[in-house]
Parts: C-alpha cells; sequence; structure tokens
C-alpha cells in the first residue's frame, strides 16, 4: 500500500536510480511485454517506449504518482494499483522490472510478497530487473540505521518523512527463490535527495 509519503511529498521527486537499458535491449525483443512494478511516474516506461518498447505496463500504488505520470506522458500505460496482487495472468510478461521498489518496503512480509508477484508474472525464461540499495558505509547511513526504531537493520527514515530500506544483498537474493540471477553490477549514483550512494543492479532470469 502507499504510504501518506508517496501521495504527498514523495510524489514531487525525481527519481535518480540508473537502469540498464543496455543490458535490456541485449535480452528483450523489441515487442516484449514489460511490466514495471512500483512505476512512479513513468520515468522507465517512457525511456523504454521512446526506444521502441510499446507492449510496457506500469503499476503503483501512489494515486499521486501515477496521476503525475498521466499528465506528463499520456501515451505511457500507467496504472494505479494499490494492493497485490496484480490483475495480470501468470506468466503474462516477458520482463518485470522492480527499480528503487524494495527500499521503499520495509517489511519484510511485504517484500516476499512483492518478489512472489514479480516470479508469478514473469514468463518461464523471461528476465526480472532488481535495482536497489545495498546497506552504506558511509556515516550518513549508519547513522541513520542506528537511530531507527525499526529492528531491521537498514531501515531509517528522512527528514521529510520518508521511510526507507537498505539490505543485505543475501536478503535479496533469498527473496527471488524462483530466479537464476544472470547479471550483478554495482554503480554509483545520486539518490533522489541529492547524496552520494551505491545501487546494485541484478538481471535474474525466471526458472523455467
Amino acid at each position: 500500500m502507499a504510504t501518506a509519503y508517496w501521495e504527498g511529498p514523495g510524489a514531487a521527486k525525481e527519481f535518480t536510480h540508473p537502469v540498464p537499458y543496455r543490458l535490456l535491449r541485449e535480452h528483450l525483443a523489441a515487442d516484449a511485454r514489460i511490466l514495471d512494478i512500483g512505476c512512479g511516474y513513468g520515468r522507465v516506461l517512457r525511456r523504454l517506449a521512446d526506444a521502441g518498447y510499446r507492449g510496457a505496463v506500469g503499476a503503483d500504488p501512489s494515486a499521486a504518482l501515477v496521476a503525475r505520470g498521466r499528465r506528463a506522458w499520456p501515451d505511457l500505460d500507467l496504472r494505479h494499483a494499490p494492493g497485490l496482487p496484480l490483475p495480470f495472468r501468470d506468466g503474462s510478461f516477458d520482463a518485470v522490472l522492480l527499480v528503487a521498489v524494495l527500499s521503499v518496503v520495509p517489511d519484510d512480509a511485504e517484500q516476499r510478497r512483492i518478489a512472489a508477484e514479480a516470479e508469478r508474472l514473469c514468463a518461464p525464461g523471461g528476465t526480472v530487473l532488481l535495482c536497489d540499495f545495498p546497506l552504506q558505509d558511509g556515516p550518513r547511513y549508519t547513522e541513520r540505521y542506528a537511530a531507527s526504531p525499526s529492528p531491521v537493520h537498514g531501515v531509517f527514515t528522512t527528514p521529510d518523512g520518508g521511510l526507507f530500506r537498505h539490505h543485505d544483498p543475501a536478503h535479496l537474493a533469498a527473496l527471488f527463490t524462483g530466479c537464476t540471477r544472470v547479471h550483478t553490477e554495482d554503480v554509483e549514483m545520486t539518490s533522489m535527495n541529492g547524496h552520494p550512494i551505491r545501487g546494485l543492479q541484478w538481471l535474474l532470469r525466471r526458472n523455467r
């Protein structure tokens, strides 16, 4: 479910997590069916559509973010989806994208539901792209982890009311039991609040 943050301050943010579009092009035909879970305002779908991928759908629990994307890009298929499961048949998509989604879901059980939904909707042999954030080493984040009331290490809040989570990569790997990882890359980037941060990009193959 969307929190008040993503209907308020979060809905005005510019998302910054880089997406390995070159890698996606290597694995996806132009007519690929693509689902972007947690699509936000559609910035990834915009880039894909401009590259010729017209079979892409985005779903997000934030009505405000989806409305923002529809105003900016009415040609994109952006859908408000307040909860799971999403209204698609098993194996409906050649690729499922999770770009900085688990980082805004602090709860283990909800993360497992999202990962299971991504695997359900991805066709056997298809691609799951996971872009997220590992635990960070610098004092900006380690101090926030320590100050968080959450028992989960890596959960923290921001001054404007956001609730986020960084992950032990082993935890992320354990979420995707129906997939095999075929590509791993670490990236240096800037957070949506303008701070240096490390990200990870995994390409997973849905097991047959």
